[in-house]
């Protein structure tokens, strides 16, 4: 979702952000499909709807289309949990 890259002798750090939430009363399935890799800021501003996914993966905040989701050609997203996500937080 954004350019920051945080690295460390490790490796790369990122964090694996559910679309849709899991548990009650959301239910979101702990699916490949479900998950996004982000840093640590776009993982909390997905979970608490500063964000959201357009159906086309466009990344709208406060509305507006700020650019396009980055996916790797062999994950695809699950459509049905972007739109829960978007319509849980009415952007």
């Amino acid at each position: 979702m954004c350019e920051l890259r945080i690295e460390w002798p490790g490796g790369s750090y990122s964090e694996g952000a559910h679309i849709q939430a899991l548990g009650s009363p959301h239910n979101g399935p702990d699916t490949t499909g479900n998950v996004l890799c982000l840093c640590p800021t776009c993982h909390v501003m997905l979970d608490l709807g500063v964000i959201v996914l357009g159906d086309d993966l466009a990344i709208i905040r406060d509305g507006e289309v700020v650019g396009a989701l980055r996916t790797h050609p062999k994950h695809v997203i699950d459509l049905e949990c972007v739109k829960q996500h978007r319509e849980r937080w009415r952007q």
